[in-house]
């Protein structure tokens, strides 16, 4: 028999013997507790043994939560939270390009004289709307780390806002004109002093 046979079964041998002596040796600790109601001092190793091996379980547990970060509770799901401040940016960036996109394509059909009230107020509805979503998705947000926090007064307000129809809105105009273009100068300082177009002002078509 060569001498590397030799090493692999002296190997076998002594892994047998440690295996069937902790085996032997678990068998009599509990004998040995049973018999004398003393617990033995391999008994006593296994237990804290296994409160250790435990311990690292929990431990490693912990370790891979905290690399990925806090958790918080976010539209009724637990979620990250990155990923809870993420998925609002997300909403709040695509409803405004939107938007954004929304008012830039609506500025000649408003600007139509009379017919041009339609749009705005179509425009502007969408905009109230938009703008209600946005405070409740921040209120969503807050919500992950206030949980008893009411939602804002001001955003109960615009999510409640009527607006009026084109009819009331031309008598508006024809009757305080003026008075709206001031407030709206409170805003857009760089308006021009108000002024009622001439007709010969209004071109309709060539």
């Amino acid at each position: 028999m060569t001498l590397t046979a030799l090493v692999m079964v002296a190997s076998l041998g002594l892994n047998v013997g440690i295996l069937a002596f902790s085996t032997v040796a678990a068998k009599a600790g509990l004998v040995f507790d049973a018999v004398t109601g003393v617990t033995s001092t391999f008994t006593d190793l296994q237990k804290k043994a296994a409160v250790k091996d435990a311990r690292i379980v929990s431990l490693t547990d912990e370790v891979a939560s905290l690399k990925k970060g806090p958790s918080v509770t976010y539209r009724g799901e637990k979620r990250l939270v990155k990923e809870a401040v993420g998925d609002t940016a997300e909403r709040v960036s695509k409803r405004t390009a939107i938007a954004a996109t929304r008012n830039a394509g609506s500025i000649v059909a408003e600007a139509i004289p009379y017919l041009g009230i339609a749009a705005i107020i179509g425009v502007t509805a969408w905009d109230l709307k938009d703008s209600c979503d946005t405070m409740i998705d921040l209120h969503e947000l807050d919500l992950t780390f206030n949980p008893d926090k009411a939602l804002d007064p001001e955003a109960t307000e615009v999510c409640g806002m009527k607006l009026p129809s084109s009819e009331e809105v031309w008598a508006d105009v024809k009757t305080n004109a003026a008075d709206y273009w001031r407030r709206a100068s409170d805003y857009l300082p760089d308006l021009p002093d108000f002024e009622w177009p001439s007709l010969s002002d209004l071109v309709f078509w060539d």
